[in-house]
């Protein structure tokens, strides 16, 4: 077998590993989301209702700073999942690597 079948034939089993990638992704995406929505929203009222409830103020400042941080970790998490979904679901890498 000569280089040219041999990148040919590699294009073919990159195409089709892609296509396996993007077909595994669209099942595990709303399951990934759903798990990072799941976790996000309890902690958050957890730590919502210990901000509320912190009676000094360096309690309420540290409550603040905890909720504020798992408030922004949920967006980044969940604009992250949703990002990837839309990229492999509109088919951005295909385009980029000429698949």
């Amino acid at each position: 077998m000569n280089l040219m079948n041999l990148l040919l034939d590699g294009g073919e089993v990159i195409t089709e590993a892609y296509q396996a990638f993007k077909n595994v992704f669209s099942i595990v995406m709303p399951i990934l989301l759903g798990v990072v929505l799941i976790i996000a929203i309890p902690f958050v009222v957890i730590l919502g209702i210990n901000y509320s409830k912190a009676e000094d103020s360096e309690k309420r400042e540290e409550a603040k700073k905890r909720l504020v941080g798992a408030i922004v970790g949920a967006v980044v998490a969940g604009v992250m999942v949703a990002v990837l979904w839309v990229l492999i679901g509109a088919d951005v890498f295909s385009g980029l690597f000429n698949f």
